[in-house]
């Protein structure tokens, strides 16, 4: 009963309030009409001008304020304000449930990089990676590569192989155009392979297609004949293809001298649209705008900005500082410090290893027993650990080739061998002599001495630092001696004066390492042969990966390769190593990538957004 009381309380209060707000729609208490006390006389007056079942009209609600008393009022605007509110969160609630975000075109995407454009012409663009990161959103190739680096047609519509493997035609697509809206042809194509086999035009690809001979066949197909039948050419035809009508008339000599290196028209889904230099002709910044006849896949994104910087240090400051949006091939312990809700690391995993190279022609290197010593006092596994969480050891000269065999790392075997090969250790010294009387005679003609040459790079430093570590707990001195990259690298093919040098090596599309292990390129500033290592076994096993015909030939040719030039030891394969590329968080659809090379991280630019609007699901 108590609670039946209490609600008919609760229900004459509502009903109260009801009548009190809404009061036209209550019958007068007295129907004389003659006097009404105030307010009540407003209420008959309203209710006098409308119908008891009738919604009030807006000059009717106009009066609400003489007709209501205050705390009245107070009443209304209350549950006016509580409606509201009610309304947005419902609504809210709606839309979030109803709809979901998508990309939307449009906004700007600005990198920081380091280093400046000089030719941005894709037949140029080898020696230096800002190039590249232009050619690659300018320009487009007959096939690009996907995230497994195999071979997938771009501008090639489709492509087929004749004459048992050694021709390749492909068909051109239709919708192909230039920037200044000029189809793209075979007449294109046939120039820009014919220019890059031009020594005059001095293209660093000119022995890759020294061999190759290309024909028009129609306005629209080609065919490339090669010497020998090879499964992996096409990933040589990812070169950015250049407007002949636009060069034709530059004489090839001139060629890195004409105007159109740094206003390049290409087929890419961006164009360039203007560049800025300082006032000693660096160029500060790159312009590129979306290119509304692109035939691929539409890019979100409206513009792309390049800001360039002489440093890793300037171009992460940048970032910092919100000037830029990303940049590209940073350790993963400087990443480590920038991660959070404003940015995030992106891996980018490349084919390349970190690799210590020994010198076979120095003095005391070239004793190849020495070299064994060295290994077994090298635990690869436990570097990349050190180095980095995101290092993995490699044991082949192939990044991703699984070869199992390897030399087990034994530090005691190490230091026999060493007294074997008559590296004693003197009681009381820590340092080895080669000995050339008895164990304990005192003379001694060499000290167990070694320099590691390494590139400026903190991870790189850090790794030579850890080998030293390990040398010099089987007797070796060790210095390490880090300088900058370039004039590393230009003194070490120049003079080859140098015993261990630690350096990256980024594997080709083609995973042809006649460059890097060939005889022919021991001794000189041609290739990477960094170990001078020359042998009749590596070059013939080099040339038949060279020569393999089908995939599972061209695994079983790298295996031989690899395991002929490890029989060798020419040098210590290190680790695989792990890069980050630093993004904003308002830039979304980046995600971790297995790349060919560095500029191939805007393979995938046409799903990058940084804006967004909402659909109903």
């Amino acid at each position: 009963m108590r609670d039946w009381a209490f609600m008919n309380s609760l229900l004459a209060r509502l009903r109260a309030a009801w009548n009190q707000v809404f009061f036209w729609q209550v019958p007068p208490a007295d129907g004389s009409g003659e006097f009404t006390p105030h307010p009540h006389a407003d209420h008959t007056l309203v209710l006098a001008l409308t119908s008891k079942k009738r919604v009030p009209r807006w000059k009717q609600l106009r009066f609400i304020n003489r007709v209501l008393a205050p705390q009245e009022r107070r009443l209304l605007w209350g549950a006016l304000a509580v409606a509201l509110v009610a309304l947005l969160i419902g609504g809210g609630d709606l839309l979030r449930s109803g709809t979901v975000r998508v990309p939307a075109a449009g906004g700007t995407f600005t990198e920081a990089v380091v280093g400046t454009p000089k030719l941005v012409n894709p037949l140029f663009a080898q020696n230096n990676d800002v190039d590249r990161d232009l050619v690659a959103l300018i320009f487009s190739g007959l096939f690009r590569l996907d995230g497994t680096l195999q071979a997938v047609p771009d501008l090639a519509e489709a492509y087929q192989w004749l004459d048992d493997g050694k021709t390749l035609e492909v068909r051109l697509r239709s919708d192909a155009r230039f920037h200044d809206g000029e189809p793209l042809t075979a007449d294109d194509v046939v120039f820009t392979y014919d220019a890059i086999k031009t020594p005059a035009w001095r293209s660093p690809l000119l022995s890759t297609f020294n061999d190759v001979h290309v024909i028009r066949v129609d306005d629209r197909t080609i065919q490339f004949q090669i010497p020998h039948a090879n499964p992996l050419f096409p990933n040589e035809l990812t070169v950015g293809i250049l407007p002949a009508h636009l060069w034709n008339d530059v004489t090839p000599s001139n060629a890195h001298l004409a105007d159109a290196n740094l206003k390049p028209v290409g087929s890419g889904p961006y164009r360039a649209v203007s560049y800025t230099r300082d006032g000693r002709g660096n160029i500060l910044h790159f312009h590129l705008q979306r290119f509304a006849g692109y035939y691929g896949l539409q890019p979100f994104i409206d513009e792309i900005r390049f800001r360039f910087y002489a440093d890793k240090t300037s171009a992460l400051l940048a970032v910092t500082n919100g000037q830029a949006d990303a940049v590209g091939f940073v350790s993963w312990s400087e990443a480590s410090r920038l991660r959070g809700e404003q940015f995030r690391a992106v891996s980018l995993d490349l084919p390349q290893e970190t690799i210590a190279f020994f010198n076979t022609k120095d003095t005391l290197l070239k004793d190849e027993k020495l070299r064994l010593a060295l290994a077994l006092a090298v635990d690869q596994a436990e570097l990349a650990s050190l180095v980095s969480d995101r290092a993995k050891p490699v044991n082949s000269p192939y990044p991703f080739l699984n070869d199992t065999s390897s030399t087990i790392p034994n530090l005691d075997q190490a230091r026999t061998l060493l007294d074997e090969l008559g590296w004693k250790l003197p009681e009381g010294e820590n340092v080895r002599r080669l000995m050339t009387g008895s164990a304990t005679s005192s003379a001694a003609t060499t000290t167990l001495s070694i320099t590691i040459d390494v590139p400026n790079q903190p991870d790189l430093v850090a790794l030579a630092e850890l080998l030293k570590r390990r040398w010099s707990l089987v007797g070796a001195q060790v210095e390490v001696r880090a300088d900058d990259d370039a004039a590393l690298l230009r003194d070490a093919l120049a003079t080859r004066a140098y015993q261990v040098l630690v350096w990256n090596i980024l594997i080709p599309p083609n995973q042809d390492l006649t460059r890097l292990w060939g005889s022919a390129f021991a001794g000189t500033s041609r290739g990477l042969n960094l170990s001078n290592l020359m042998d009749r076994d590596v070059d013939t096993s080099l040339e038949r990966v060279r020569n393999a015909t089908t995939t599972e030939r061209i695994l079983e040719a790298q295996l031989a390769a690899s395991q002929a030039i490890k029989k060798r030891i020419p040098a210590l394969f290190l680790l695989r190593p792990a890069e980050a590329y630093i993004v904003s968080s308002r830039v979304k659809g980046v995600s971790d990538m297995r790349i060919s090379r560095p500029s191939d991280r805007f393979a995938d630019i046409a799903h990058w957004f940084v804006r967004e609007r909402r659909v109903w699901k």
